[in-house]
């Protein structure tokens, strides 16, 4: 199935009615690229090398001009950029799922079947609320229910709450994607990761996963639409109501702030709260959370307020919170400038207070924050909209998840545990003379420097306790290793006696306290002296065999060596073996106090498959895009691809785009190999052939019956009419 390019505008905001040409910004700095990716984040495209494509009205060009910006016309760029992108984005494979072109992220149907099988799967830790409707299922049309995923201890009362919403946005997709994978993540591990184990007990996890789900569905046909689809607002063009620009505290509150035009894309709809997402969210949120904060900007919310409230968008790598409207700091900018630079950490985006070039009005922290005094953080996720599934497995994904790990840990109080000191990391150290000895390594100085440092003591204390959550009267006190707490980071000794485990292992709190007296979050370990069976298993087809561990127990690193020059340390893989027959293969297993069993076991390959190489191919005009990714080979993890045109290597990359430049017949040729040599050959030949321009005949005009006054006038006309048809 072809998918439309998500980056042929051409096909979107111009279709859409917003003809408004494309620019192509420079700037002085960074910090003038970051405030204007912020304040004309609407009107962003892609990025280049030398700046960032933005299309702009006549009023957005002459902001940015006054702000020292050059801007200068790039409408031919992105559209030769569009139609490159455009090959490269055809799915020439049958996909089985997700959004066409990008099978990682799932459609809105999807997410919610997903879901679904994710509260049958866990059902004393999920629950399900419909909160509202979309614009499109209100009135009439084939629109989605509002719904929210409870993750937690079911049995807590008013519990600290982690709100995080996603895809507010339609043209965000990777938002949705990082939400459902991390809720995958908190169930699947809950039962083997210790500190996940304890952020579930004692905090939940709300997460609105398709905040926008008519807009995604126009998203995911590939059009970058960014409102939701309130179908009464430009109706024949730009269709829709950006919703993060529609919330109740301060809707149109700042001059400039939002649009008032409804084909534009800031349009903040006819009144504060109009839309039903927006309603539908706002009044979900004021269930969770108090209102504690003043009705002024000055009024600080206490800092011992629970809850953190965050909303997941893209793109350009930022980690913002409030305030948007002003260049004033919050009155809890402390607090919230330390969860930022603390989140920003894992992710290495830029942290900084979410003012640009201009102000915003009538955005999700105007809830969060300025309605009810809740901490808030944006994220503006990745480097594009459609971000593409390679960057999204390998950058975006284990980044973030980090951060939101982070954040689920101090939602009992962010102002203040983000401004304590982290638990960097907690270690087995030796068990012997009946006693277990673990180090914990805590930090004040694990934060974003990108934007400025934050203050930092010196650790004044680590403490810890087994097997319960550290209160006062269960806590004990670990040695400082050098024995002087003088330093921002320092290494601590926990001693504990065997006797306190329990069947071989216990649950390690610690928590570390600097020398102004604040606390930083909890980590959680969870320590396990046993050794089990060395029961791997390897299951092969051909040469490729997975390998297992076959141990369920948690805290153990393993040592596979496949060979002199081949060893892997994961728990379960897919490796190649290198010959037929029988190849040796060490398993080792070292628990967390270095205590280590190994054993070699013999892994039988009796054949090889070769590989078969196959492509596709697709033209437009001289431009064609080939994909060899329809070449197979059974026992391969990955074929070395090479491309020739008539005998010139032109490309070693499972697909690539070549441009012929003229009519011709051209040999093509793609060669696979494996990782045993093994060589298949598939030739063809492309024909490509000028295209056809068709020149209408020019109009004749009779001119009309002759009278006084002479012909100059009727001459005049007709040759305007020539003209003037030949313009079209």
């Amino acid at each position: 199935m072809a998918l439309l390019s998500p980056l042929l505008l051409a096909s979107t905001l111009f279709m859409a009615g917003v003809e408004n040409p494309v620019y192509l910004a420079k700037f002085d700095n960074k910090q003038q690229e970051i405030q204007t990716r912020i304040s004309f984040h609407h009107a962003l495209l892609t990025d280049e090398k030398n700046g960032i494509l933005l299309q702009l009205t006549n009023d957005e060009v002459l902001k940015l001009q006054s702000k020292g910006i050059t801007l200068s016309a790039a409408d031919d760029l992105w559209q030769r950029k569009a139609r490159e992108l455009s090959y490269q984005q055809t799915s020439l494979n049958i996909q089985q799922a997700g959004i066409p072109g990008f099978p990682c992220y799932s459609t809105v149907e999807e997410t919610f079947a997903q879901l679904q099988m994710l509260l049958e799967q866990y059902p004393d830790l999920t629950d399900w609320q419909d909160i509202g409707d979309s614009w499109q299922k209100e009135n009439g049309g084939e629109g989605y229910d509002l719904n929210v995923l409870k993750i937690g201890n079911k049995n807590l009362v008013n519990p600290p709450v982690l709100f995080i919403q996603s895809g507010l946005h339609a043209r965000e997709l990777a938002t949705a994607g990082l939400t459902l994978d991390f809720a995958k993540l908190l169930l699947e591990d809950a039962k083997v990761d210790a500190d996940i184990a304890w952020i579930l007990d004692r905090h939940q996890i709300h997460i609105l996963f398709q905040s926008n789900p008519d807009g995604r569905k126009i998203a995911e046909k590939g059009f970058l639409h960014r409102k939701n689809n309130n179908e009464n607002h430009c109706a024949n063009g730009n269709v829709g109501v950006d919703l993060n620009r529609n919330y109740s505290f301060g809707w149109n509150s700042v001059s400039g702030g939002s649009s008032g035009q409804a084909c534009q894309e800031t349009y903040r709809g006819p009144s504060a709260g109009s839309e039903p997402e927006v309603a539908a969210i706002e009044n979900y949120v004021r269930s969770l959370y108090p209102d504690v904060r003043g009705p002024n900007d000055s009024d600080a919310a206490p800092e011992t307020t629970p809850g953190l409230y965050l909303d997941i968008h893209s793109y350009s790598r930022l980690i913002l919170w409030p305030w948007g409207h002003t260049n004033a700091p919050a009155p809890n900018q402390a607090g919230l400038e330390a969860l930022g630079k603390k989140l920003a950490y894992f992710n290495k985006y830029m942290p900084q207070q979410s003012i640009g070039l201009y102000a915003t009005d009538g955005t999700s922290d105007n809830l969060a924050y300025g309605e009810l005094g809740v901490a808030h953080i944006t994220f503006e996720l990745g480097t594009e909209f459609f971000q593409s599934c390679s960057y999204y497995d390998t950058v975006l994904k284990p980044d973030n998840i980090e951060a939101l790990l982070y954040a689920a840990k101090v939602v009992e109080a962010p102002y203040l545990l983000s401004q304590g000191p982290d638990i960097e990391s907690i270690e087995g150290l030796s068990t012997e003379n009946g006693q277990i000895r673990i180090q914990a390594r805590a930090t004040e100085e694990r934060f974003s420097r990108l934007n400025g440092n934050l203050a930092t003591d010196n650790i004044a204390q680590v403490h810890f306790s087994l097997n319960a959550y550290p209160e006062a009267d269960n806590t004990r006190i670990a040695e400082i290793s050098d024995g002087s707490a003088d330093s921002p980071t320092e290494n601590a000794i926990i001693t504990f006696d065997e006797t306190d485990l329990i069947d071989g292992q216990v649950t390690l709190y610690v928590q570390a306290k600097d020398s102004g007296g604040q606390v930083g979050p909890v980590s959680a370990f969870k320590v396990d002296t046993r050794l089990p069976e060395l029961n791997a298993q390897v299951e092969c087809t051909g040469a490729k065999c997975a390998f297992k561990t076959g141990n369920s127990l948690g805290g153990f690193s393993y040592l596979w060596r496949l060979s002199d020059s081949d060893s892997r340390t994961e728990a379960e893989f897919l490796a190649v073996m290198p010959q037929i027959g029988v190849n040796k293969v060490t398993y080792q297993l070292t628990n967390q106090f270095g205590v280590t069993q190994s054993k070699e076991l013999d892994v039988l390959v009796d054949q090889l498959f070769e590989p078969v190489a196959d492509y596709s191919e697709s033209c437009q005009e001289y431009v064609c895009q080939f994909d060899g990714a329809l070449s197979t080979d059974e026992d391969s993890l990955g074929l070395n691809y090479e491309w020739k045109i008539n005998a010139k290597v032109e490309s070693e990359a499972a697909s690539f785009s070549h441009d012929f430049s003229q009519a011709g017949t051209y040999d093509v040729q793609l060669k696979v190999t494996d990782e045993h040599g093994q060589i298949s050959l598939k030739e063809t030949q492309v024909v490509l052939t000028a295209p056809v321009v068709i020149v209408e005949p020019p109009v004749v005009v009779e001119p009309p019956e002759k009278k006084s006054g002479g012909s100059f006038g009727w001459l005049a006309l007709g040759f305007l009419a020539v003209f003037s048809r030949l313009r079209k």
